[in-house]
């Protein structure tokens, strides 16, 4: 598998959890905020061999691991990766946009987590994506996870240029139809200038607005 990156200690990314956070580069999504792009120039790390032999070394202090990208759900070798983990007795997450429903279901039995991000309400998706999209694989995503047993959390980045309070209403209203737990707003911040980001205040406005559905959380907020 074509990792990119590895941050050997996280504490936000596993909710509850220190975790280790492997990268992967490749993205089947285009959105203008990715925060990760650049991870593409980054040179490869074998997994076997650079990475496992430490996660090993290190596992009485850190048997959480998430994989994140990128989209870690495009690349074959997932499976592969997730079933050495797990044989390893470690604790699995990943990070997916949900666009690979049968990359999910192909693992989620070994997964203890999973973060799906909702990009934006469903007629508006393709906005922030910048390609081509079939709803009904998102949907399928949410259906599968929430079906199952494992912890997950849905989460949306509140990017103001697509992204307002009524967007986000119409998926706080979707996730409470399809039974989801609690959702959750990230903060975004403008790393590449690409538009002003939300004030706290307006932050606090659109999670009391999306709580009416379903309890809501906010991530990221400056205080």
């Amino acid at each position: 598998m074509i990792f990119k990156s590895v941050m050997w200690s996280s504490m936000v990314d596993y909710p509850n959890n220190i975790c280790t956070t492997l990268f992967v580069g490749g993205c089947n999504f285009n959105c203008e905020y990715c925060y990760n792009k650049n991870l593409l120039k980054e040179r490869e790390i074998s997994f076997e061999k650079d990475i496992l032999p430490k996660l090993i070394d290190r596992k009485d202090f850190i048997n959480h691991i998430i994989i994140s990208g990128g989209e870690c759900t495009i690349y074959p070798e997932l499976e592969k990766v997730v079933n050495i983990l797990y044989e390893n007795g470690f604790y699995i997450g990943i990070h997916t946009n949900g666009y690979r429903p049968d990359a999910i279901k192909n693992v989620i039995n070994k997964l203890d987590y999973i973060g799906m991000d909702i990009k934006n309400d469903f007629d508006n998706y393709s906005d922030i994506t910048r390609t081509g999209i079939d709803i009904e694989k998102i949907k399928k995503s949410v259906k599968l996870i929430i079906s199952s047993s494992i912890n997950y959390e849905f989460r949306t980045t509140v990017y103001p240029k697509y992204i307002n309070t009524n967007n986000l209403e119409r998926i706080a209203n979707y996730l409470k139809i399809m039974g989801a737990k609690e959702y959750v707003l990230q903060n975004y911040y403008d790393y590449n200038g690409s538009c002003n980001a939300y004030s706290k205040e307006e932050l606090l406005k659109m999670q009391k607005q999306c709580s009416k559905y379903l309890p809501t959380r906010l991530r990221g907020i400056i205080k």
